[in-house]
């Protein structure tokens, strides 16, 4: 409190200080306090979730040999991340491959037994009863053939599950089992999300719906601290019945917003425009929590203390960059001009 005060009293002397013309630092430029229409906007407090989230679980009964990942890494896609005991899917595999060798040789012995009786038939040795169960032995034989195959791809397929590997690029974010503990079916294993594929979720007032609806746009701060439009909203089709909100998603990209899933972030809903007063942004410089500007009186000029509002992009100039405003709240008026680049000519006056 005692500096806020020693502040406030360095400003309010420095205010009286009448310098002549002829001090007034050169290449100094004085412009117009502005009145401009502004977006006027309210602010809400929504977050950042990653699109791509998921839990991978194990798919079948096996102990956790090995565990290639910790929380916080960052994983590529495809990269193996747990690998299970396949011993016991492998002995089944062998099994299963022993059990078509015997099909294979039971439709072999089958098949050979009724072409032989089918020799016979035609001299009356064998009777056509005998010829039709060595039909059927035949059609079983092929059938345990193929139920072997079927027992082979399963266990295969099994035996894919017990290495478990990156769906996607991302972030392992939890992990759930260790090394020696016995993964059982649909048990969660890793948590991550995936990288750069983030979105900004926010429950919109009923009150404020109108004015989405509208424009089918929100205003989400970047991590800069400018505001930036997002477009292509995705707004669900009823309010909670509880909060009376609506809930609105709108994809965000890493260029502009690096916050991880999990960070709060500003947002803001555009509503009626609204009349500000506006200096450029250079024209302001500040000590602390106070603020300050040069504004010109006659052939003198003074340091006045002002209330900043938030900043306003300014008109586009031919290179395609916008300059940067601030709004004032109170401390200046529309006929007031101030030092353009305030800074400067503080430095100029130290000199």
């Amino acid at each position: 409190m005692k500096i806020r005060h020693l502040l406030t009293t360095f400003i309010a002397v420095l205010s009286t200080v009448v310098v002549s013309s002829a001090a007034v630092a050169q290449d100094i430029e004085f412009v117009t306090v502005k009145r401009i229409q502004a977006d006027s906007k309210v602010v809400l407090n929504g977050h950042v979730e990653a699109i791509n989230e998921a839990t991978v679980s194990a798919q079948v009964n096996a102990k956790v040999k090995k565990i290639h990942v910790d929380v916080d890494d960052q994983v590529a896609i495809g990269k193996v991340l747990i690998e299970l005991d396949d011993s016991e899917l492998k002995a089944q595999l062998a099994k299963a491959n022993a059990s078509l060798k015997v099909a294979q040789a039971n439709e072999a012995q089958a098949k050979s037994e009724f072409k032989r009786l089918n020799g016979l038939a035609a001299d009356s040795f064998v009777s056509q009863n005998d010829i039709t169960k060595a039909a059927s032995a035949v059609e079983v034989a092929s059938a345990n053939i193929s139920l072997a195959k079927a027992q082979i791809s399963e266990v295969k397929q099994q035996l894919s599950y017990t290495t478990i590997i990156a769906p996607y690029s991302g972030v392992v974010t939890a992990r759930h089992i260790e090394v020696g503990e016995t993964a059982n079916f649909g048990q969660a294993l890793l948590t991550g999300f995936a990288l750069n594929q983030n979105r900004l979720i926010v429950n919109v007032p009923n009150s404020l719906i109108t004015d989405i609806e509208a424009t089918k746009t929100l205003l989400a701060q970047t991590s800069n601290g400018n505001w930036k439009e997002l477009k292509n909203l995705t707004i669900a089709p009823s309010l909670d019945s509880q909060t009376h909100t609506i809930l609105v998603r709108a994809n965000i990209n890493k260029d502009n917003f690096n916050q991880r899933p999990g960070s709060f972030i500003k947002v803001a809903v555009k509503t009626d425009p609204r009349s500000a007063l506006v200096v450029p942004s250079s024209a302001v410089f500040s000590q602390g929590d106070l603020s300050a500007v040069y504004v010109k009186l006659d052939d003198t000029y003074a340091l006045r203390q002002v209330l900043l509002g938030e900043k306003i992009a300014g008109e586009q100039s031919s290179t395609g960059k916008s300059s940067q405003l601030i709004e004032i709240i109170s401390g200046l008026s529309v006929t007031d001009k101030v030092a353009e680049n305030g800074a400067k000519l503080l430095s100029s006056e130290s000199e």
